[in-house]
């Protein structure tokens, strides 16, 4: 690995979540078998380097970073499962990452989606998911 920017990027969030008290249990990207029970919320991080970004140099290189997450809250009920998109939600939204020689933009609420139901298992297990991102330059 040549630079750890997508990597610190990424970690803003789990590093944020982690300390909110109210949240059992936070994944990166899977969750681990066998499923622990609801609530939890799984992850995902992607970190793009977009063209003609806001901090393209004179020189033509890239310099901004785009991270997005995208929030899987589970719960037993939908009500749980927003329980869980709340603490996410009030965690996340506005905060201002600080990373070394980078400035960041507060992360701000992409998405919202509806609920997804599941009761294959034999119990309901709700899926609410919402989508954050922030940039930044350096």
């Amino acid at each position: 690995m040549t630079d750890s920017n997508d990597e610190l990027h990424a970690q803003v969030a789990f590093a944020a979540l982690a300390l909110n008290t109210n949240l059992l249990h936070v994944f990166d990207g899977v969750v681990p078998n066998p499923t622990p029970d609801p609530p939890y919320v799984l992850v995902y991080s992607k970190i793009s380097w977009p063209r003609d970004g806001i901090g393209t140099a004179l020189t033509a290189t890239q310099k901004t970073i785009t991270c997005t997450y995208t929030c899987h809250c589970v719960g037993l009920s939908p009500r749980a499962a927003r329980g869980v998109q709340m603490e996410v939600r009030a965690t996340l939204l506005n905060l201002r990452p600080v990373i070394s020689g980078r400035n960041c933009s507060p992360i701000k609420q992409d998405e919202q989606l509806e609920p997804d139901r599941d009761e294959s298992t034999g119990r309901l297990v709700v899926d609410a998911i919402s989508t954050y991102s922030y940039s930044s330059t350096g």
